[in-house]
């Protein structure tokens, strides 16, 4: 009964939000409204196809399947502004492509439709792992019954549908929330979604004085439509985290279903989402990296040189010097604040309903909040705050970005951490229990001890993550201090050019090794278990 409740009471939340949104709002918020959905609907009808297409090659055996399943992993961490840069640096300001057809400062795709493309390629990644997540629970058995007594094209549509259209739902959910808490692409673009309505009325408010972001609403945007699209996004959240929090995981769980050779259709299909999701990004960056103009004659002239690739990529890292060392303490602390809470929150969720409902609440509400208004939160509470201390904690310390950064990460680095300690046997605990073990014990030996190994992989893959975070925590920076998205935000707003490019190499190759050597420690701890 419970659980039929509580889908119900999300279903009245989303449909009172979206009337108070639509149709108890003036033109303008209802547009404002329409904006922030329209982008993820829009993002969504890109991700589906490319994700379904990404997982059903991931399945195959063969060196294609093993480099796009990799590729995927690897995309998973690629923050957002990492994504504007690459395609940026294509059909932008100063893409090639745009070059190529003779503009000068013109992109070359309208701003809707080159924010939908960035982050329907992002979300592209986040798709097929939910459905390679699904395929690994099996279910493959039931329609291959069924083949041996209906066409493949009425299994299709009576058995695979069926099957995997919960898998669709909750893609669609996470793919539109996700749109709606990010401003990298739509800042960049000047789509007006309620996030980047949001900082911007923030950004104008903190150049007036006397004028704080909650004074004129919420950011400029009005309590009443603030509160009702948050409580849409929340309820939605609710409806994803709900489901996967319920959903048994097993150690091991997770396997690709990697149970036949590739044919020709699948390595060609693999081939393409090589070229399309990875070659083409990569290209687009590396190209604009070895870009140069030289007087020849004394005439500029335009070419490529390796050379000069190598050259912008020194430069970065001398001109970002400081904004890495920044970004890697901010990350450092929210990666380990994480870390610490979830695996305290995860161990007694092994035994309490009510704290595996507040770990679900906890994490739809951090990953609904979109980041702009997470930060003028804390921005403003900051602000109000009175007294030497406070004001010494959160204008010169990372208190505020960490704090931020904390929240805005909370629900990846915490599902990893609760998927660690759920392959924890229920005998092991049970035999600690009678042994007279208390509940420290019980967590240090058998979640901390025993589970250090993946939970470091765990602490490493949050600190990707966390290291690109942009939309909450570079609202509450204190002065003199700057992260490396918040500077490749500002740069990107003139186009993608030789330095802008050079440091998107560095980021990738820091953020997809640190995320890469996470994974593999998970992985090599799944191993280490089965043979055990």
């Amino acid at each position: 009964m419970t659980r039929g409740l509580v889908p119900g009471i999300f279903c009245l939340a989303v449909l009172l939000g979206i009337w108070l949104a639509f149709f108890s709002s003036s033109p303008s918020e209802r547009l404002l409204a329409i904006r922030t959905f329209g982008l993820g609907f829009c993002a969504f009808g890109i991700a589906l196809p490319l994700g379904i297409l990404t997982a059903w090659v991931c399945t195959g055996k063969g060196w294609i399947s093993t480099i796009v399943l990799l590729g995927t992993v690897a995309s998973l961490f690629i923050p957002m502004f990492i994504h504007v840069s690459a395609w940026d640096a294509a059909f932008g300001k100063l893409g090639w492509l745009t070059s190529v057809q003779g503009q000068i400062l013109v992109p070359l795709i309208p701003g809707w439709w080159a924010a939908s493309w960035i982050h329907g390629i992002a979300a592209s990644s986040q798709v097929a792992i939910i459905f390679l997540v699904g395929l690994s629970l099996g279910g493959r058995v039931f329609e291959e019954q069924a083949l041996l007594d209906a066409s493949s094209f009425r299994v299709f549509w009576s058995v695979t549908i069926v099957r995997f259209w919960p898998l669709g739902v909750l893609a669609f959910l996470w793919v539109v929330v996700a749109c709606s808490r990010e401003i990298a692409v739509t800042d960049l673009y000047q789509i007006g979604t309620l996030a980047e309505q949001i900082y911007l009325g923030y950004s104008l408010a903190g150049t007036s004085a006397g004028v704080t972001g909650l004074e004129v609403g919420v950011g400029g945007v009005s309590y009443g439509l603030t509160l009702s699209m948050l409580a849409v996004l929340i309820a939605l959240s609710m409806v994803l985290f709900f489901a996967v929090t319920q959903t048994e995981y097993e150690a091991g769980g997770f396997r690709a279903g990697r149970v036949e050779r590739n044919g020709f259709t699948k390595n060609l299909a693999g081939l393409g989402l090589v070229v399309v999701a990875f070659l083409i990004p990569i290209g687009n960056v590396v190209l604009r990296a070895c870009f140069y103009v030289r007087p020849v004659e004394g005439v500029p002239t335009q070419g490529y040189s390796v050379v000069q690739c190598f050259s912008a990529i020194r430069r970065a890292c001398f001109d970002y010097q400081d904004e890495f060392i920044w970004s890697t303490i901010i990350a450092f602390a929210s990666a380990s604040m994480i870390l610490l809470l979830a695996t305290w929150i995860s161990s007694m969720g092994r035994r309490f309903a009510w704290v595996q409902l507040l770990f679900a609440v906890t994490l739809a509400v951090s990953f609904a909040v979109p980041g702009p208004l997470l930060g003028t939160v804390i921005a403003s509470v900051t602000g109000a705050a009175d007294g030497r201390w406070f004001v010494w904690l959160f204008n010169y310390t990372v208190f505020a970005p960490v704090l931020a950064n904390f929240i805005f990460c909370w629900p990846l680095g915490a599902l990893v951490v609760w998927f660690v300690f759920r392959k924890i046997p229920e005998d092991a605990l049970e035999s600690a229990r009678v042994e007279g073990a208390g509940k420290i014990t019980r967590y240090l030996s058998l979640g901390i001890k025993a589970n250090w190994l993946p939970l470091l992989g765990c602490w490493l893959i949050t600190f990707a993550c966390c290291f690109g975070e942009l939309s909450a925590s570079q609202m509450v920076r204190p002065a003199g201090m700057d992260t490396v998205p918040r500077k490749m935000l500002g740069d990107l707003h003139a186009g993608v050019n030789e330095l802008t490019a050079g440091i998107t190499i560095v980021t990738v190759l820091v953020i997809v090794g640190i995320s890469a050597a996470g994974w593999w420690v998970v992985r090599w701890n799944q191993r280490l278990s089965g043979r055990n």
